[in-house]
C-alpha cells in the first residue's frame, strides 16, 4: 500500500499525513538498531503496519480512552492517536521498545493523548478504560485476562487477530463468557477484527 492509497482509504488529513511520514521515518532509524517490525515487513509499513492498525477505527467510536497492550513499535494504538481516535495508554515491558514509544510520542506531538508505560501491565493499577486491544501480543484468552483488570464496566475490547482466530475464540469460551462480533480484516482475508463486550470469568 502506497502513502496515497492509505490517505484516501481512511480520508486522512494532510497534517495527520506528515505526522505519519515522521513516523515511518523514526520506525526505518529505530529498526536499525533494534528489532521493532518483523524486517521483511519494512516494505510495507502502510499496509502491513500502518492500515492493520488504523481499520480498528472503523469498528468504536472516536473519543475513547484505550489500553494498548504489548505495544511494541505502537501499533495500533500510536496510529490510532496520531488520527485522533481518543487518549491511549502504552504498554510495553521491553524498554528500548517504551523508549521508542516515546520518541514517537514526542515527535508526533502527542503529549495530550498518548502515555507511555514501561510495565508489564498485570502489575498496572486499574485503568478504568473503555477499550483494551493488543497486536501479536498474547492469546485471546491471556489478552482477556489481562483486559478484566483494566475495562471500566461496560469496557470492551478489540483484537485483531490472525488465521487462528476461531481457534482462539474456542479456547477463550473455556475460561470466559461474552459477546462477540467477528469483522473481516481489511488487510487479510484470514484475519479477523474481534469486538468483544460483556466479558465475565466463569
Amino acid at each position: 500500500m502506497t502513502p496515497a492509497e492509505f490517505e484516501k482509504l481512511f480520508d486522512v488529513p494532510r497534517g495527520t499525513m506528515q505526522q505519519l511520514d515522521t513516523y515511518v521515518a523514526l520506525l526505518k532509524d529505530w529498526q536499525g538498531r533494534m528489532n521493532l517490525v518483523g524486517p521483511a515487513t519494512l516494505d510495507d509499513i502502510w499496509g502491513r503496519h500502518f492500515a492493520d492498525s488504523a481499520q480498528l477505527k472503523n469498528h468504536v467510536p472516536a473519543g475513547q480512552s484505550w489500553l494498548d497492550i504489548g505495544a511494541g513499535a505502537g501499533f495500533p494504538g500510536m496510529v490510532l492517536a496520531a488520527l485522533g481516535w481518543g487518549r491511549f495508554h502504552l504498554v510495553d515491558s521491553v524498554g528500548k521498545k517504551a523508549r521508542f514509544l516515546n520518541a514517537v510520542r514526542q515527535e508526533l506531538n502527542l503529549h495530550n493523548t498518548v502515555s507511555v508505560h514501561c510495565a508489564r501491565v498485570e502489575s498496572l493499577p486499574p485503568l478504568g478504560v473503555d477499550l483494551v486491544t493488543a497486536r501479536a501480543a498474547a492469546p485471546l484468552a491471556t489478552l482477556l485476562d489481562w483486559a478484566l483488570r483494566h475495562l471500566r464496566p461496560g469496557g470492551r475490547c478489540v483484537f485483531p487477530k490472525g488465521r487462528r482466530w476461531a481457534d482462539e475464540v474456542s479456547e477463550a469460551e473455556a475460561l470466559f463468557s461474552f459477546d462477540l462480533t467477528p469483522y473481516p480484516s481489511m488487510t487479510d482475508p484470514e484475519a479477523r477484527i474481534l469486538l468483544i463486550e460483556k466479558v465475565k470469568r466463569r
